[in-house]
């Protein structure tokens, strides 16, 4: 939250959730119970700055008392989650829409598998290169094996990971990527049914559009 006055802009569950700092002393908080000297030390924060933000975690209800101990004379309170999970409404999300939060998300799952992929080739980092280029006007770069295409590179990564058991490279026309995005909305409609928690027996199928 860039430039954000929290002490007198009030105290918003998402504007917090979504503030990394906030976050990352909510997330030393699921770890275990934490006093505010520990999530100082553990933040790199001063305690004075870890005070005040565990007070607005507290206000809104993301942070709950766990226990008071003696030390030293004096009591230090300790602090756990409030609730497991929490529910904010999207439109308070710092995401402009629905779309470029998928978008956000399936990056950083697509960019996570690749990097396992990678990591299990091996590969000595000059002999793997980076090839920029433009996609409907946005800056894209894609990781690019020596005398091999963005697709035959990816096809070898793929065949690389533990989670792809199957990668078949297609190329299409305009009017064929059309038909068959048409055909993948009928499959999505007959076949779509949500992830549940670790979940390893429900299959995915991915579809990734490369250059040339």
């Amino acid at each position: 939250m860039i430039g954000k006055t929290w002490d007198h802009a009030g105290v918003n569950r998402a504007d917090l959730l979504f503030d990394p700092q906030h976050c990352a002393l909510l997330a030393r908080c699921h770890e275990g119970p934490r006093s505010v000297t520990e999530l100082a030390d553990l933040t790199g924060t001063k305690p004075n700055t870890a005070y005040r933000r565990v007070q607005r975690l507290l206000a809104a209800d993301l942070l709950t008392v766990a226990g008071v101990e003696r030390r030293a004379g004096r009591s230090v309170r300790r602090y756990a989650p409030a609730h497991a999970t929490v529910d904010v409404p999207f439109r308070d999300s710092p995401y402009p829409s629905f779309s470029a939060y998928l978008h956000e998300r399936l990056n950083h799952a697509l960019q996570a598998n690749l990097e396992r992929s990678f990591a299990r080739l091996d590969l000595p980092e000059p002999d793997l290169h980076l090839r920029v280029h433009f996609g409907h006007g946005v800056l894209q770069v894609d990781p690019v094996l020596p005398g091999l295409s963005v697709a035959d590179t990816y096809a070898r990564v793929f065949a690389a990971a533990d989670t792809v058991t199957r990668w078949v490279p297609l190329r299409l026309t305009p009017d064929e990527l059309t038909q068959l995005r048409a055909e993948l909305d009928a499959l999505t409609r007959r076949y779509f049914r949500p992830f549940g928690s670790g979940d390893t027996q429900t299959g995915a199928l991915g579809l990734f559009l490369l250059p040339g």
